[in-house]
C-alpha cells in the first residue's frame, strides 16, 4: 500500500487537491504538523501528481467541484490506474444531498467531508481513514493487475515505476476493449466473433503475465468452437468477472 512512511510512524504525504488558493491553505495548515503536503490546483494537475508521486501518498483529499477535470474526472482515472486500491481517498465537498453523497462513494471515495471544515472532526477523519484503509488493504488479496507489472517488470527489464504502470495500463486498456466486445455475447453468442476476440485476449495475456485471463480465454475459445451457447454465453461472464476483478 501507499502511505508506508505515515503507518510506520513518520510523517505521511497527503496530496491536497483544491481548485481554491485559500481552502488548500486553510488545510496545509491544519496537515502540516503531522503530514508533508502536496497541493494540486485542479484536477487535470492531481492527476500529474499521481502519475509521477503515488507511491509517495496515504491519502488524497479531492474536492469534487473543479473546473475543467473535477473531483469524479480524478477518481475515474485512479480507478482505471488502479490506485484506488492503494490510496484512500476522502472526498471534500459542499454537496449536501444524498444522491451526491452517494455518487461520491460510488465513485470510490473511502469518506466525505462536508465544507466548512471542523478541525477536530477533519483531522480525526483522515486518522482514522487512513488507518481503517490499511487495515483493509492488510486484508485484502492482491490485485492480479500486480502479477502484470512484475512480469513486465523482469520479463522486460524495466526499472522506472512509471513504465511498469505504463504497461500494465496498456495491458488493462487492451482488456478493456475486448470486454466491451463481448459485452454483447452474453444473451446470444455469435461464435466466430467470440473466438476473434478470444485469440486477442489470449495473445495479449501470454505476453503480459496473465495467466489466468489467457486460460479462462482458452476455454473460451473452445466452447465456441464446440458452438454451445450456453457454455460460450457462461465463459464470457466469467472473462467479464475477470476484468472487474483486474480494474479493482
Amino acid at each position: 500500500m501507499s502511505g508506508k512512511a505515515g503507518a510506520a510512524g513518520g510523517r505521511g504525504r497527503i496530496l491536497v487537491a483544491d481548485d481554491l488558493e485559500f481552502a488548500r491553505g486553510i488545510l496545509k495548515m491544519l496537515l502540516r504538523r503531522e503530514y508533508d503536503v502536496v497541493e494540486a490546483a485542479d484536477g487535470r494537475a492531481a492527476i500529474e501528481v499521481l502519475k509521477t508521486q503515488a507511491d509517495s501518498l496515504c491519502c488524497v483529499l479531492l474536492d469534487i467541484k473543479m473546473p475543467g477535470v473535477d473531483g469524479y474526472g480524478v477518481l475515474d482515472f485512479m480507478r482505471g490506474a488502479g490506485l484506488l486500491d492503494r490510496i484512500p481517498v476522502i472526498a471534500l465537498t459542499s454537496i449536501s444531498d444524498p444522491e451526491g453523497h452517494i455518487r461520491c462513494y460510488e465513485s470510490g471515495a473511502i469518506d466525505l467531508i462536508e465544507k466548512p471544515y471542523d478541525e477536530g472532526l477533519l483531522m480525526y477523519k483522515i486518522h482514522w481513514d487512513i488507518e481503517r484503509f490499511r487495515r483493509l488493504a492488510d486484508r485484502r488479496p492482491p490485485s492480479p493487475l500486480r502479477a502484470v507489472e512484475e512480469h513486465c517488470r523482469k520479463a522486460f527489464g524495466l526499472e522506472s515505476a512509471d513504465e511498469v504502470r505504463g504497461m500494465a495500463e496498456s495491458f488493462l486498456r487492451s482488456f478493456g476493449e475486448c470486454a466491451k466486445k463481448l459485452q454483447s455475447q452474453v444473451k446470444s453468442p455469435d461464435f466466430a466473433a467470440v473466438r476473434d476476440v478470444s485469440h486477442d485476449l489470449r495473445g495479449f495475456a501470454s505476453n503480459s503475465g496473465a495467466n489466468d485471463l489467457a486460460d479462462l480465454t482458452a476455454v473460451l475459445s473452445a466452447c465456441a468452437k464446440a458452438g454451445d451457447a450456453d457454455a460460450t454465453a457462461a465463459a464470457v461472464r466469467l472473462v467479464l468477472s475477470l476484468y472487474d476483478a483486474y480494474r479493482a
